[in-house]
């Protein structure tokens, strides 16, 4: 097929980044007779948040050296960073002839000279995030004949504090590049490079990531799902036991609670979870199950319902699938609270059909979620936008379109995808202008684990498009070097039944992502989708593994 829109596009048959730098030097001996000097300015802190890596530290810890006659010594104690919080020169300098300190060689705070009658030693340069741990930025610099000079804080996230610890570990990552609307968008065929920044530059380092990782959340709330606020954790309250979950949330327009059922399943407390939305993977024994009720009303217009929609009022431009993850997102916040019971950091999503795209969004949005596990899912869920109508031409009712996903049901947000899709035709689908899509809403679930489970005997699921999709995001996976956290089964049958294909990887996922065993081999690929298209046809990037650690 060659589309109105793509011409010139020939088709076949058919994922913390830790902050490296100089140490902050010390204090540089003072001479007796001057004056303070000024304060050192205050070290910046990193471009995350995840643990507490790259914020602003505090200043030095010891109490101020004497000036006068008292030789002192300045800051002379190296800060350690890395893993634990990174203190600078612990020892305040008096004034007078206080040796050089050192700052902290990672997530150092800076060196502090306290004025005395001499001029206090130099406040040192800010170390640079330590790498891992909850090291903290550089602090401001006391005393000083001159100011202490800004440091910077990690780049990347703590590996006990960022990837599966945190709802959003990329939130702290400052997103100043352009997000076009949709009359500065051109028309392109081919999926988005996942690597390619919004200033047009591309990543060349796993390190990189987290933060741009960033900019595809922001891209996929403007065009495609609307946003998922994070209310604040003294808000969200709630149980657990072994027989249910319940959740509050306050603070909203109306205060709102929910609850979630819970099956032990022979499972060892605290156990690991499975979430289902309904049908989808089923939990083995010895890992628990929760079911949860995902709330949408049908229609692609007028107010909407449900809990979220409660908290943060009915015309909120989010689609139902954010609403359902951002319910799960606040039984997540509970069992943090509640450990002993459900284990929150051994905890997966799935769902079939509608819930699969529920599922889907949840994982997405949620970097604590281990595993997810759409299950024929369908537009609106793992296939991407613009190939619907490359590769699965046909009526709505043979194959569906991304129109489909915001008037049926408004699954997405029909404020944000609505000027790409108008109508359940090509006339009506400009999906090809997106500057995202769903192989970049996989990417963000990296360096965390997906299977999908596909359907390719059912055309409705467009199983050529989610194959190319599922393909894609595999390379990305590979690029980050997780490739192995990337798993897909397609086999034809029954809408929604489970099948004995999915079963290997099923529980090869499970046993690695939620029970821990790391010598498990998971990461395969296998569909029995006839006339595969040529999946690098619909990219242009590299998928060339990139350099450094995430």
């Amino acid at each position: 097929m060659v589309s109105k829109k793509f011409g010139s596009v020939i088709f076949a048959s058919a994922l913390f980044a830790w902050g490296c730098g100089p140490a902050g030097d010390g204090g540089t001996a003072g001479t007796s007779g001057g004056t303070a000097g000024a304060s050192g300015t205050t070290g910046s802190g990193g471009s995350n948040t995840q643990g507490t890596a790259g914020t602003t530290g505090a200043g030095g810890s010891s109490t101020t050296g004497t000036g006068g006659s008292t030789t002192g010594t300045g800051g002379s104690t190296t800060g350690t960073g890395g893993s634990t919080m990174g203190t600078g020169g612990s020892t305040t300098g008096a004034a007078g002839s206080g040796t050089s300190g050192t700052g902290g060689s990672s997530s150092g705070s800076a060196g502090s000279g306290s004025a005395g009658s001499g001029a206090a030693g130099r406040g040192g340069a800010t170390g640079t995030g330590g790498r891992g741990g909850t090291g903290t930025g550089g602090t401001t610099g006391t005393g000083g004949g001159a100011a202490g000079t800004t440091g910077t804080g990690g780049a990347g996230g703590p590996s006990t504090g960022g990837w599966g610890m945190q709802e959003d570990p990329s939130a702290g990552c400052p997103v100043t590049g352009t997000l076009p609307d949709y009359s500065a968008l051109t028309a392109d065929g081919k999926l988005p490079d996942p690597f390619k920044k919004l200033d047009g530059t591309r990543i060349t380092n796993k390190s990189e990531w987290l933060c741009r990782r960033a900019e595809i959340v922001k891209q996929l709330a403007k065009y495609i799902y609307g946003d998922k606020p994070i209310p604040a954790k003294g808000l969200v309250s709630g149980t657990v036991s072994t027989t249910s979950i319940s959740v509050k949330v306050t603070g909203g327009m109306k205060d709102v609670s929910f609850t979630a059922t819970v099956s032990m399943n022979g499972a060892t407390m605290p156990a690991p979870a499975i979430l289902s939305y309904g049908a989808g993977a089923p939990a083995p024994s010895g890992v628990a199950k929760i079911t949860f009720t995902a709330i949408e009303g049908s229609g692609g217009s007028g107010p909407k319902t449900g809990p979220f929609f409660d908290y943060y009022g009915s015309n909120h431009p989010a689609g139902y699938m954010v609403a359902q993850a951002w319910q799960v997102s606040r039984i997540i916040d509970v069992l943090e609270q509640n450990p002993t019971i459900i284990d929150p950091h051994h905890f997966g999503v799935t769902g079939c059909s509608r819930n699969g795209k529920g599922a889907f969004a949840g994982g997405v949005f949620d970097n604590r979620i281990a595993l997810t596990i759409p299950c024929e899912s369908g537009i609106g869920g793992t296939p991407a936008l613009r190939l619907k109508e490359q590769l699965d031409p046909g009526a709505n009712d043979v194959a569906e379109w991304p129109y489909h996903a915001i008037s049926y049901v408004r699954w997405l947000s029909e404020v944000a995808l609505g000027p790409f899709a108008k109508s359940n035709d090509a006339a009506g689908d400009n999906t090809d202008r997106l500057p995202v899509d769903m192989h970049e809403a996989m990417a963000l679930i990296a360096p965390r684990a997906i299977y999908i489970v596909d359907n390719p005997g059912i055309t409705n699921l467009d199983p050529k498009s989610a194959y190319v999709t599922a393909t894609a995001g595999k390379a990305i996976f590979e690029a980050l070097g997780v490739g192995d956290h990337f798993a897909m089964q397609g086999a034809s049958g029954t809408h929604c039944s489970w099948r004995s294909q999915y079963d290997a990887s099923l529980t090869a996922m499970i046993n690695k992502f939620l029970k821990g065993q790391t010598s498990t081999t998971t990461g395969n690929m296998a569909t029995d989708l006839g006339s595969k298209p040529t999946a690098t046809n619909y990219w242009t990037w590299s998928t060339t593994e990139l350099a450094g650690n995430l």
